[in-house]
């Protein structure tokens, strides 16, 4: 079910009125109410994650029980060998038999077979199996893993209760595409009594249209342009390949960011806070700032568990700067299966060693005042930051390095070829929709500046948006694009 379609309607509002109207006459005593509500919501969510197929809700169950074992093995043990232990056994489970297999395994194994063939001369090979990669497999085995390395640090206590935990693996507004949840944040909300009374309505209606007109009104519409061009790179022109390339910032962008509103509005009905997960990335002044504004979940999630357990900033400089790159690099892995994540994480990687570098020479050589250039300096380094975040994006987009060197040497090359008008018509508008919506969340978010629309018109406009969103609403059903993450 995706959340655009008219199945998850009809499930939310199942899952909506039985949660707040029905469970109440069920359980009249307030704790039990809890644990009632606790166990209802994973059932439904268990039924969202095996609607994609039936399959996932036994691998998901697996790795929840193992971490849910190793935390309290890891909490409750007062040798350290044994904590260790049950550490490591949560970490491999879920990176190496999970992970590792069903979304690196064909990948490793191709990668593997083509080396030894063409470089070393072994015949044999590995066979490459028929895997399917479930649903948000990346995002729930990192939540779990996060609630294991925090026992061990000591942040959090283990959590008794299983339904507790299993809820919070595998919540449904944002098992399969995030926002990554830390256990920390997400299991103090399971102890809270809620009411429906407390539920902001028009902030989540505000978020759930604004997602909706990101994913299906924005991204929906010019992912089959992408999509065309990016196939075949090598029959369109120079202008075509960079029209893609911006159309895809806003493809991705619309749909994730998309996803994460609905997300959060979808919690926000039953009571729940998810954590931000965009900041108006293309505003971003420099790479650096760019990765503290996109999918921040993710970042958060790198810098705490990879980039600290590594030494973070408190090793030697050699070691700072590779732990920077390498937390990138895993970033890049993240996302896919696929030899241009690996290269794309390892720019981003360097991109913020070069920002490093350029930052300590600036401050250690540059010693006059030059605050009256700034604004025009800001001007440069935003279009810049653009230039340098597209460039690298079309090797994060491309099928393989083959077409992605067709497609750099377009984009520095001219070439003439296809440029189809519907392809200006279609994604000027969405361009021009993302450079104002960015504009109003600068103005709203970071300069404070607020918009009172009386309830009774807001609420007279939805009528007309629905409207004018059936007509914008393509055809074809698009998946989210990190589904496939």
């Amino acid at each position: 079910m995706l959340f655009s379609n008219f199945e998850f309607f009809l499930f939310f509002a199942f899952v909506f009125f039985f949660y707040w109207y029905i469970l109440p006459l069920i359980y009249r005593n307030p704790t039990s109410l809890l644990k009632g509500t606790h166990l209802f919501l994973l059932i439904v969510s268990y039924f969202f994650y095996m609607s994609w197929d039936w399959r996932f809700g036994g691998l998901i169950l697996i790795s929840t029980w193992i971490d849910f074992y190793a935390g309290s093995v890891i909490f409750n043990s007062s040798r350290l060998i044994q904590r260790k232990i049950a550490l490591w056994v949560s970490v491999i489970v879920n990176l190496v038999f999970i992970l590792g297999f069903f979304k690196y395994y064909n990948f490793l194994a191709e990668s593997l077979n083509i080396m030894m063939q063409s470089y070393l001369g072994f015949p044999t090979s590995l066979p490459i199996l028929d895997i399917i990669l479930p649903v948000g497999v990346s995002f729930y085995t990192f939540q779990s893993l996060s609630y294991t390395i925090d026992i061990y640090r000591g942040v959090i206590p283990a959590e008794r209760s299983f339904v507790k935990f299993a809820l919070f693996v595998s919540f449904f507004p944002q098992l399969v595409a995030g926002p990554i949840v830390m256990a920390k944040t997400f299991l103090p909300q399971l102890e809270v009594e809620k009411s429906v009374n407390d539920i902001p309505f028009r902030k989540a209606i505000r978020y759930f249209l604004m997602g909706y007109f990101k994913k299906v009104i924005l991204s929906d519409n010019v992912s089959p342009i992408v999509d065309l061009i990016y196939a075949n790179p090598e029959a369109y022109s120079t202008g075509a390949i960079w029209l893609a390339t911006i159309l895809f910032a806003v493809q991705i962008y619309c749909d994730f960011s998309g996803y994460s509103d609905m997300a959060y509005s979808v919690a926000l009905l039953l009571g729940f806070h998810l954590p931000e997960n965009f900041r108006m990335p293309f505003i971003s002044l420099s790479i650096t700032e760019y990765w503290r504004r996109w999918h921040l979940t993710l970042s958060s999630w790198l810098r705490d568990y990879v980039y600290i357990s590594m030494g973070g900033s408190k090793a030697g400089v050699i070691r700072h700067r590779f732990n920077l790159w390498f937390t990138m690099f895993v970033g890049g892995v993240w996302h896919g299966a696929n030899w241009t994540f690996v290269i794309w994480g390892s720019i981003q990687g360097g991109l913020l060693l070069v920002e490093i570098f350029l930052k300590n020479f600036r401050e250690r050589f540059i010693h006059f005042d030059y605050s009256a250039y700034r604004p025009y300096m800001n001007v440069f380094r935003l279009f810049f930051t653009m230039f340098i975040t597209l460039t690298t994006a079309s090797c994060f987009r491309a099928e393989s390095l083959e077409k992605e060197i067709i497609i750099l040497g377009k984009m520095f090359q001219y070439s003439e070829g296809i440029l189809r008008p519907y392809m200006l018509k279609t994604g000027i508008p969405a361009i021009a929709a993302m450079i104002i919506g960015h504009w109003l969340g600068y103005l709203i978010f970071e300069k404070g500046k607020i918009f009172k629309i009386p309830p009774k018109l807001e609420f007279a406009l939805y009528p007309i948006g629905v409207i004018l969103f059936s007509l914008f609403t393509p055809d074809n059903e698009i998946p989210f694009i990190y589904f496939q993450f």
